[in-house]
Order: structure tokens, then C-alpha cells, then sequence
């Protein structure tokens, strides 16, 4: 198995309690049983941060499976990918071009998805 780390930041969400079920919202799309930190993200008002870590079970498909999980999401992501050490990341900035597959997914402003080198 893999880890991955997804760090996810709101806005527009001005109770701890908002924050929360988002993340549990994010967590259910991910089937990610870990659960997940969150705090107040002070460089913008009224967000958060929250960090989901959860494993890939494919090493194989890394890319795809790091694909197929953030677009469960939304898109466009900005993917870097290095080979040597097969190794994942993707990054998410809200734009006019943002495509949400759910409306609650909508508070999403910025998110960075990578893999965990053990």
C-alpha cells in the first residue's frame, strides 16, 4: 500500500461545524476510513485546512488511481508526475474553469494531492 496526503483549503465556511462535514463529505468520496485534521486556515477569512491521509492500493497504477481519486472531486489538476521515483502530485486552484461533482464540493479553493515515500 501507498499513502497519499491531500491537503484541501475552504472558504466561505465560517463554522468549525461547516468545515467538518465537508471533510467527512470529502472523506465518504474517497472511501478513506482514516479521518483527518482540520484548522482554521488564517491567510484567508473564513476557511480551513484539512489534511486527509489515506493509502492506494495499486502501486502499480499510481498515476491513474492519484487521477480517478482527485477527479471524484473536481477538475481541472495540475499534475506532476517523476518517474525515478514514481511519484505523484497534483495540484487544484479555483478558477472560472472549475468543474465541482457535487455543489458542497463548491467551497473547495485550493487542494494538493501527493504521494507519501516510505
Amino acid at each position: 500500500m501507498t499513502k497519499f496526503r491531500l491537503t484541501l483549503v475552504t472558504e466561505n465556511q465560517k463554522s468549525l461545524e461547516k468545515g467538518n462535514k465537508f471533510a467527512e463529505l470529502i472523506c465518504g468520496t474517497l472511501n478513506c476510513k482514516s479521518g483527518y485534521e482540520i484548522s482554521k486556515y488564517e491567510k484567508f477569512k473564513n476557511s480551513y485546512r484539512i489534511e486527509i491521509i489515506g493509502k492506494i492500493a495499486d502501486k502499480k497504477n499510481l498515476v491513474a488511481e492519484s487521477i480517478e481519486l482527485t477527479d471524484r472531486i473536481c477538475s481541472p489538476w495540475i499534475v506532476t508526475y517523476e518517474r525515478k521515483k514514481n511519484s505523484v502530485e497534483l495540484i487544484f486552484n479555483k478558477s472560472d474553469l472549475s468543474n465541482f461533482r457535487r455543489a458542497e464540493f463548491n467551497v473547495l479553493n485550493w487542494a494538493n494531492f501527493g504521494i507519501e515515500n516510505e
